[in-house]
């Protein structure tokens, strides 16, 4: 039992060394962290707002560049994000289905401009040149 006890404070106090530093949210790709924010829906879309979108999720979420429809976020504010499944050369799965959860982004209103922010997490970035309304 002493033993059990020993090893979850010992993986307890290595979970606290682990969390960042959230201090200096620009050497962060300009991240912030808050929580008072506002569902939002994009007024107006086109390709450089797409494409704004797009890079401001792969820089949030650390991943390569994505791709997402140019309807996304004028209905709903929610956004989720599946990874591409890896198929052979006739197009089959290769290793089967994934199990994997998706990763959900929400565009929201923050500080008075739209901004893109990572569900379960209030990580936000900034689109300053995002024109958004509330949900």
């Amino acid at each position: 039992m002493l033993k059990l006890f020993a090893g979850t404070v010992l993986a307890v106090l290595t979970g606290c060394g682990a969390v960042a530093d959230n201090s200096n949210p620009t050497a962060q790709h300009s991240k912030v962290i808050m929580t008072n924010t506002t569902p939002a829906v994009l007024v107006l879309t086109n390709a450089a707002s797409t494409k704004q979108l797009e890079v401001a999720i792969a820089n949030l979420l650390n991943v390569d560049p994505i791709s997402i429809s140019d309807t996304a976020f004028t209905r709903s504010s929610t956004l989720a994000i599946e990874r591409a499944p890896h198929k052979d050369t006739r197009g089959q799965l290769i290793m089967g289905r994934s199990r994997e959860m998706p990763i959900v982004v929400q565009l929201v209103i923050y500080a008075g401009s739209c901004s893109i922010k990572r569900q379960h997490s209030n990580e936000i970035t900034p689109l300053p040149d995002l024109n958004c309304k509330a949900e």
